[in-house]
């Protein structure tokens, strides 16, 4: 059944498939996209309802989204009649193989075999046809990792030759993605831009990928080329993130804010807006992410918070607010460690480039800031890396580490919060006095008057800098090589805050222990202590390997700080 046109030829190019005389959109046409996690996320549907909303307004057309994370063939041909039949659609399309060979090569495998496979998804496609009067729209599954010739691309091959075949025999519409994708990736390959991933994790989508499966669909359904470009030009936001209404927390570059945006590279950056009217837009920069996105906490309202990633246009609302007063807080909760945040271009941090007010609203002056700042230097462990972690190591994928860490739950933001202070955290895997830190950035005393390279730091003084580094320096240095550094840090913050506390923890695996008490009582400086932290973290108990706090250790170490920071604050 195809009753807008007969036929396959190819599609923008060379990178996808559709019927030869296309389909149009009708007025109140209901669009049901079945598939598996990545049909799940929404996202290449919501560039889709970008599109329609702008260019289509009175035909009012609906998705509806009948993904669900994890299903195969066999999931997908159970639920059709509730899922989709019943929903009384006009356009379907079907996304599904990705899992049918991926968890193929699961332990044990549970995927879906190419025989099975090409039955049920016939199968779906002759019951649409006997059942619903909907336009059908096979998309070929994408891919399965970047390594184009991996064996899980290899296998997945046969299983996009099925859908093809099916399309032609049972003449519906098909849009090759995988031919998408496999001609895409190979010319960046080949082009000069082999770190292009469309994937975050090799299989599910980025932006980039979303775009790609959009952009597909949409001209499938005859919609031109250049509404799409325009639809998805990133916006101008209405506030740029220099505004003077909003607050930051953290070490902030905002230099550019006014044109590129403000920049953060630390967990724990955090930025707090208050504003009256019904919803409100956050605009990211996000084209400089190659592999992995970072993780945020969104929180509306001091209601629940909730993990997202920077995005173009990122709704703050998940369902419509009331009319008045509301407040947004972000916080920066993970990165992906190892890709650069020190040397510009930038490949992992945060660019907020501002924000967008629904019709009506007004921004207001922000909550009254805490009068008192701590700022805590430190490495992964003050970062909040592996706080979230509770599987076996070979799972710790850098893929799953925004998911791992969580900056505003570590001990140094805690800490803050409960002495009634204002946290800036400064935390960066494997940092040490004697060793970079992951992501390029230099050793402690190189890289504590800077927020990255070439932006120094132009916040205002904290009241109390807390040390906790010694961890990673560990057996590579001797006691006295790491005690000549540590007194030069400890002078060099000491230069940059002449009024503050300064507090050097005892690491919490006790590295260096010795020679740092040693040094702070060697300066002879009274606003410089020690702060013996033995006995305050189980390593059985409170850690994931032995040296990360979990969350039971990252509550602990803060409970146990805090009352030492509210005393220096109220004698301040």
């Amino acid at each position: 059944m195809m009753k807008r046109g007969l036929g396959i030829w190819v599609l923008l190019l060379t990178f996808a498939g559709m019927a030869a005389a296309a389909s149009r959109l009708k007025p109140k046409d209901r669009i049901v996209t079945l598939g598996d996690s990545i049909t799940q996320a929404g996202d290449y549907q919501a560039i889709m309802q970008k599109v329609f909303d702008r260019f289509y307004p009175d035909l009012r057309i609906e998705i509806v989204n009948a993904g669900i994370g994890g299903h195969k063939s066999t999931d997908m041909s159970a639920r059709l009649q509730r899922d989709v039949i019943d929903r009384n659609p006009t356009v379907v399309t079907i996304s599904c193989g990705v899992n049918d060979v991926w968890h193929g090569f699961y332990n044990p495998p549970r995927g879906v075999d190419l025989a099975t496979y090409t039955q049920l998804m016939t199968q779906m496609v002759q019951q649409l046809k006997a059942k619903t009067r909907a336009e059908i729209y096979l998309l070929t599954p994408t891919v399965i990792h970047e390594n184009l010739r991996g064996p899980e691309n290899l296998k997945l091959e046969a299983y996009c030759e099925a859908v093809r075949q099916i399309a032609r025999q049972e003449e519906v519409h098909l849009i090759d993605l995988n031919a998408l994708f496999n001609l895409t990736l190979r010319s960046t390959q080949i082009g000069g831009a082999p770190e292009f991933q469309p994937t975050s994790d090799g299989v599910h989508m980025k932006p980039a990928g979303n775009f790609l499966m959009a952009a597909a669909i949409l001209r499938a359904l005859d919609v031109p080329m250049t509404q799409i470009l325009q639809a998805t030009d990133p916006l101008t936001p209405q506030f740029t993130a220099n505004d003077e209404h909003l607050q930051y927390w953290g070490r902030w570059d905002r230099r550019n804010a006014a044109t590129s945006g403000a920049v953060a590279v630390n967990t724990g950056s955090t930025l707090i807006i208050r504003f009256e009217g019904t919803d409100l837009t956050l605009h990211f920069g996000i084209q400089h992410y190659t592999h992995q996105f970072p993780t945020l906490w969104l929180q509306v309202d001091e209601g629940e918070w909730h993990v997202v990633n920077p995005a173009e246009e990122l709704r703050v609302a998940r369902a419509p607010l009331g009319a008045g007063v509301h407040s947004v807080r972000l916080v920066v909760k993970g990165f992906r460690e190892w890709e650069n945040r020190w040397d510009p271009p930038l490949v992992n941090s945060v660019v907020f480039r501002g924000l967008t007010l629904e019709a009506g609203g007004r921004l207001l002056d922000p909550p009254l800031r805490p009068s008192r700042l701590i700022e805590y230097l430190g490495d992964s462990i003050t970062e909040g890396v592996l706080v979230l972690n509770t599987g076996p190591r070979e799972s710790w994928t850098r893929d799953g580490w925004p998911r791992f860490s969580d900056g505003r739950r570590s001990w140094a933001y805690q800490s803050a919060l409960l002495a009634g202070a204002e946290p800036r955290t400064v935390g960066f895997g494997r940092l040490g006095l004697s060793i970079n830190a992951n992501g390029g950035v230099p050793p402690a005393l190189q890289s504590f008057p800077w927020i990255y390279g070439g932006a120094p730091v132009d916040g205002p003084a904290p009241d109390i800098a807390v040390v906790n580094l010694g961890t990673n320096d560990g057996s590579r240095v001797s006691g006295e090589v790491f005690g000549s550094l540590y007194r030069a840090y400890l002078e060099a913050i000491r230069k940059a805050y002449p009024g503050a506390w300064i507090l050097c923890l005892r690491p919490f695996n006790g590295a260096h222990a010795a020679v740092i008490e040693s040094a702070v009582s060697g300066l002879g400086d009274a606003k410089i202590r020690y702060v013996n932290t033995a006995g305050w973290i189980d390593a059985e108990k409170h850690t994931t390997d032995k040296v990360h706090l979990n969350l039971e250790g990252n509550q602990t170490a803060a409970q146990k700080l805090a009352p030492i920071l509210k005393e220096l604050l109220a004698n301040r």
